[in-house]
């Protein structure tokens, strides 16, 4: 996102005038509404108003994964550590939810250098290695959130199609082991970043560029792995465990069982339809955005396509960044309900949702046989 403002226009000028059809500083649309003035400097107010949404992001964002990460995994991991009994399927799900904190720390951490980027009014202060360091992390965690988000998806699925293996049979190692695996293939993915990231001068302004030029292996691979892939994964998934659980839905109405097995079908599709919903409208915006910006990229008569492409990619990479920040909430308000969850103070919330006392496991293990008729 760095350098993903202004420079969005200077990159188009530059870009255009190398390849035959410069335009004029006045002609160029710039995103936003951040045109340049006599002195080629940010709009004062859409650069203020950018570091304000970009300090917002950062305030909320880490404090709440960062929460999440403490309550899950740090003090979850010690309570399961004294309480064996705990249900399998809630430990894997821990471990996910854990390391999509992680992923969303990763992305929300870029927003200091993205906050100087802006404070210097669209000029790069932190040198090379900095600019390489944003690159690869902006695609680290791209593509952990995805490739998570997707395990979680099949973890709902195995819970619901392969409930005895889920629970009983499925060694306590894999999850873990699913997640390193994940992280390292998207560090692998973005390692390529380091090398292709440039720092270069425009208008008297240092600007960094994930690349000096259009890498078509790179767009192709993080169109591929980093959405593609993950978006038929995630969506098939989902529509499974919405279709199994509503027929186990419809068995269970018939066959006379408690409301709490409908209460926490009822959760499930509000998470369900969440997690879809953020998705599609984070993602498919922005990597929609990456296209249209490539296929303009080699048409000369296309300049009007490129630039609301890069507008669109500004925006949407910046729903990215707050639903980052925002994920936290998604795992509380999405569990326990908006009103209950007002009431009861975020700590204890999250803690209720993945560490339930051991008299709520007592009472959970009685529906298991009802459950595993999913």
């Amino acid at each position: 996102m760095v350098g993903e403002t202004d420079f969005f226009s200077r990159h188009f000028m530059a870009h255009r005038a190398t390849s035959g059809w410069a335009l004029a500083l006045n002609a160029t649309p710039t995103p936003l509404g951040l045109k340049p003035n006599a002195t080629g400097s940010f709009s004062e107010a859409s650069r203020v108003a950018q570091m304000v949404v970009t300090v917002l992001i950062f305030l909320v964002g880490i404090p709440l994964n960062a929460l999440v990460v403490w309550i899950l995994g740090v003090r979850g991991g010690r309570r399961s550590g004294r309480a064996r009994e705990e249900a399998r399927g809630a430990s894997s799900f821990r471990v996910y939810v854990v390391n999509l904190a992680l992923a969303d720390l990763v992305l929300v951490l870029r927003t200091p250098l993205m906050l100087g980027y802006l404070a210097a009014g669209g000029s790069w202060p932190f040198g090379l290695g900095s600019c390489r360091l944003v690159m690869f992390l902006r695609g680290l965690g791209l593509y952990a959130n995805a490739f998570l988000l997707c395990a979680i998806s099949l973890e709902r699925c195995l819970c619901l199609l392969r409930p005895v293996w889920f629970r009983l049979r499925r060694p306590h190692w894999t999850v873990p082991l699913v997640c390193a695996v994940l992280w390292v293939l998207a560090a692998s993915l973005s390692a390529p970043y380091i090398s292709t990231s440039t720092l270069f001068l425009l208008k008297n302004r240092s600007q960094c560029w994930e690349s000096a030029k259009p890498v078509q292996t790179l767009f192709i691979m993080e169109t591929t792995m980093g959405f593609l892939l993950p978006l038929l994964l995630f969506l098939s998934s989902n529509l499974v465990v919405l279709l199994t659980a509503r027929l186990a839905g419809g068995a269970v109405a018939g066959g006379g069982a408690s409301g709490t097995t409908s209460l926490r079908l009822v959760r499930l599709y509000r998470v369900l339809f969440l997690t879809m919903l953020l998705f599609l409208t984070c993602w498919v915006p922005y990597f929609t955005c990456r296209f249209l910006k490539a296929l303009a990229d080699t048409r000369p008569g296309w300049k009007h396509l490129y630039v609301s492409a890069l507008t669109g990619m500004y925006v949407s990479l910046y729903l990215v960044y707050v639903k980052s920040a925002l994920n936290p909430m998604l795992y509380v308000f999405a569990a326990r309900g908006l009103s209950r969850t007002v009431r009861a103070s975020f700590f204890s919330a999250v803690d209720r949702i993945f560490n339930d006392d051991t008299s709520d496991y007592a009472r959970r293990k009685s529906l298991r046989r009802t459950d595993s008729q999913f």
